[in-house]
């Protein structure tokens, strides 16, 4: 009964702690959301920058393995390159040790005051910061009483001579600590909590200091797991470049320190007599420490290495680059990538649909007129990625303005859809002139020569006032719009004038002259929306 008891609150407790590294997490990327997007924006390919970014992250993450899961989404959304994300990586494992100090700190007696502090300012506070800051005090005083529960539980568990027997005999096989340490650390997806479990095993004298050195090794490897699994997903190829190669850079060190594991050993009960949580997170950070020494000169050379060995793959055109599931936790990243996404299905609309409408016009190429159509239900498909991927954001937990931002996201790549379908209304109109046989007058294919060459200007105006929401491009977009409404009026009388004096070639087109007119004149209305949303007017 007592082995069920401990089994029981052993689970408990991680249970406690893990949930409390995830309410912690949470409460931090709610404080400094903003940060971090900066933190990442400004990002150089400087490997110290990138390493200090990643012990930053860490630290706000509480989990090595959550950064390596953000860092895999960072580089497929082209946020971060091959190179910088090496380097963060590296500096995720410092981050990663620096928690493990935090928690070897005997704080166990003030988890009661932390959960008080951190639920009153959680449930009572107006205000969302106050509110956040809470969160995140509560999930330090979950952390802390996880592991005193952990600790509490562990101690009948001595009275037990098979499971003292079982994990004494183990330190006997260090590879098999390795892997098992790696496992575990896999399958709670927090290197933290494993070593928050080995520092309760190894103050109750359940394992031993020679146990240590294999476990913390396998707790590194094992970090790098959800980042490989979060990569597999992914669309870009620099994403499962940037998992392997962090696999890669603590399997090396695993390999090197492994063999060496008892003068090691010796060494770490050197850096903290009689204190065994601490002897545990400085063996962490010495290894943390080591490896970005190590490897942090080398991120450029191991990020061509991975790009030779996992070569390059064209982008299919309905293929969302800028998407990772991996970014939903990050709200406001998660809307920043949502909009590269949309500004690039508008440069599809654009240069792979529009640009291309002229030509064929001029041309009566079918071979053009197919390749619209099928960019066309590329076009559908990113529309339906991109609002799949905004709706999981959800309307909890992100600020109203984040809110608003979103649904002007959502109008946009609405309108860019709706451009698509008329782009292929008008690839259909010019296919009749081939099928019928028939041809425009000259003043009728100067006319819609000069529609064309506004509308198209007008579009790809409204793209980049959008992309850097320049409210000044977007009010010129609007007022010129009256411009357009007046030519389509002129160009119609013009076409009906020339019908009246009996010209059959304007007679034989009418209905597909019209209709051109009619389209270009809605994709500019849909140019107009685009800019009404950089103003705001949703």
């Amino acid at each position: 009964m007592g082995a069920i008891t401990a089994i029981l609150g052993l689970a408990g407790g991680l249970g406690l702690f893990i949930y409390g590294v995830q309410i912690c997490s949470e409460g931090l990327q709610k404080l400094a959301a903003h940060r971090l997007k900066q933190l990442v924006r400004f990002l150089t390919n400087n490997p110290l920058l990138g390493l200090l970014a990643g012990i930053l992250v860490t630290i706000g993450l509480q989990s090595s393995s959550a950064t390596s899961a953000l860092v895999v989404g960072f580089v497929s959304s082209n946020l971060m390159t091959l190179s910088q994300a090496l380097g963060v990586f590296l500096g995720s494992a410092i981050g990663s040790s620096l928690t493990a100090q935090l928690i070897a700190f005997k704080v166990t007696g003030f988890a009661l005051i932390l959960l008080f502090s951190g639920a009153a300012l959680y449930i009572f506070s107006k205000r969302t910061k106050q509110r956040s800051l809470g969160q995140t005090i509560l999930g330090f005083g979950l952390l802390f009483y996880g592991l005193h529960v952990m600790t509490s539980a562990m101690a009948p568990v001595k009275e037990i001579p098979v499971v003292v027997e079982t994990l004494i005999n183990l330190e006997d096989y260090p590879v098999l600590e390795f892997l098992l340490a790696l496992i575990l650390t896999a399958i709670i997806q927090s290197s933290p909590a494993f070593l928050a479990l080995l520092m309760s095993l190894a103050t109750n004298h359940l394992i031993g200091p020679q146990s240590v050195i294999a476990f913390v090794l396998g707790a590194h490897l094992g970090g790098t797991i959800t980042g490989m699994l979060s990569s597999i997903g992914t669309q870009g190829r620099d994403a499962k470049r940037a998992a392997i190669a962090n696999f890669g850079f603590k399997l090396i060190i695993g390999l090197i320190f492994l063999p060496f594991y008892q003068p090691l050993t010796r060494l770490m009960i050197l850096s903290a007599p009689n204190d065994i949580p601490r002897e545990i997170a400085n063996v962490h950070t010495f290894f943390s420490v080591v490896m970005a020494v190590g490897f942090l000169p080398f991120t450029q050379p191991v990020a061509v290495l991975m790009k030779r060995l996992i070569p390059d793959q064209r982008a299919r055109l309905g293929e969302a680059v800028f998407l990772d599931e991996n970014l939903i936790k990050f709200p406001e990243l998660a809307v920043d990538q949502a909009q590269r996404q949309t500004l690039e299905m508008g440069r599809i609309v654009s240069d792979e649909m529009l640009a291309r409408a002229l030509p064929a016009l001029r041309f009566r190429n079918d071979e053009i007129i197919d390749y619209i159509d099928q960019v066309e239900y590329a076009v559908d498909e990113l529309y339906k990625k991109i609002s799949r991927f905004l709706t999981k954001l959800g309307a909890d937990g992100i600020s109203d303005e984040l809110m608003q931002r979103n649904i002007e996201v959502l109008y946009v790549a609405n309108d860019l859809e709706h451009v698509g379908d008329v782009m292929t209304n008008m690839a259909r109109q010019i296919r009749k002139i081939t099928a019928e046989d028939i041809e425009f007058s000259v003043e009728g294919m100067e006319e819609l020569e000069n529609m064309y060459q506004l509308v198209f200007e007008h579009f790809r105006l409204a793209l980049k006032a959008f992309e850097n929401m320049d409210q000044a491009l977007a009010t010129r977009i609007i007022k010129e719009h009256p411009r357009i409404l007046k030519l389509e009026k002129e160009l119609r009388y013009s076409h009906f004038d020339r019908m009246q004096g009996g010209n059959q070639k304007t007679i034989a087109t009418s209905s597909i002259h019209l209709d051109l007119v009619e389209s270009m004149l809605r994709i500019d209305g849909h140019a107009v929306n685009i800019a009404q949303v950089v103003l705001g007017i949703v």
